[in-house]
C-alpha cells in the first residue's frame, strides 16, 4: 500500500506552494535601497558609503524563513527557486558596493552568505508547514532566535529610551548572532572588513541549526 507524502494535499485541495506574495514583497524590498539611491546625487557617492548588499539582503533573510501555516510541505525545488529569484537585486547591490570601493570578495561573499541563510531558513519554514506541531515550534524558535532579538533590542533602547536604559548583554549577544544582526552589522561602512566575532559566528550557526532542525524535533516528539 502506498504511503502518502507530506507534500500531498488533502482531496480537493491544491498542492502546497511557497508563499509567492511574501517572496514578491521581499524582492521589492530588496530593490528599495537601490531605487532610493537613484533619488540622490549622481555617482556612487549617492549612497554615502552605506553597504547595499547586506541592506538588500535583510528582507530576503527575514521573509524566506518567516513561519507559515500548517498546510503541507511545498516542493523543495519551488523553495529554492523562490530564494534564488532574490539573487538579481542582491547581485546589483553588490555591484554598486564594488563601485563604492568595497572589495569584490566582501560584496559577493555577503550575497552568498545571505542566500545560503535564506535557503536554510526557508527550508526550515517549508518543512515546518507539514503539520501544526512543527509549525508552532518553528514559529516560536524563529521569533526567539531570528526576528525577536532585533525587535527586543529596538524596544528596549529606542522605544524605552532613557526609561529602560541599555539592553541587557544577552540581548546584544542574541542580536549580534542572529541572521539579521550579522547582516545589519555590515551595512555601516562599505569599505570596512567583515564585522563578525567568532563567538557571534558560533552562536549564529547554533541558532540556525536549532531553527533548521526544529521541524524534525517536533515530529519526533509527537511520535512518543
Amino acid at each position: 500500500m502506498a504511503v502518502a507524502s507530506v507534500t500531498d494535499a488533502p482531496p480537493g485541495f491544491a498542492v502546497p506552494a511557497v508563499p509567492r506574495t511574501r517572496f514578491a514583497l521581499a524582492w521589492l524590498l530588496a530593490c528599495a535601497p537601490l531605487a532610493l539611491g537613484w533619488l540622490g546625487d549622481a555617482g556612487p557617492d549617492r549612497f554615502a558609503g552605506v553597504a547595499l548588499a547586506p541592506l538588500a539582503a535583510l528582507p530576503a533573510v527575514l521573509v524566506a524563513g518567516m513561519p507559515r501555516r500548517a498546510q503541507g510541505r511545498a516542493p523543495l525545488a519551488q523553495e529554492l527557486a523562490a530564494v534564488l529569484l532574490l539573487a538579481p537585486p542582491l547581485a546589483a547591490a553588490a555591484g554598486l558596493d564594488v563601485a563604492q570601493g568595497a572589495p569584490p570578495a566582501r560584496a559577493l561573499g555577503l550575497v552568498a552568505l545571505a542566500l545560503a541563510i535564506a535557503c536554510v531558513l526557508g527550508d526550515a519554514a517549508r518543512r515546518a508547514a507539514a503539520d501544526a506541531r512543527s509549525a508552532r515550534l518553528h514559529a516560536l524558535l524563529w521569533f526567539a532566535l531570528v526576528a525577536g532579538p532585533g525587535v527586543l533590542l529596538f524596544a528596549l533602547e529606542s522605544g524605552g529610551g532613557p526609561f529602560l536604559g541599555e539592553a541587557p548583554a544577552v540581548v546584544h549577544a542574541l542580536w549580534a548572532a542572529s541572521a539579521p544582526g550579522i547582516l545589519a552589522a555590515q551595512v555601516r561602512d562599505v569599505s570596512a572588513p567583515l564585522v563578525l566575532a567568532p563567538s557571534s559566528a558560533a552562536l549564529g550557526l547554533a541558532a540556525l541549526c536549532v531553527v533548521a532542525f526544529a521541524p524534525a524535533l517536533a515530529r519526533r516528539g509527537g511520535m512518543r
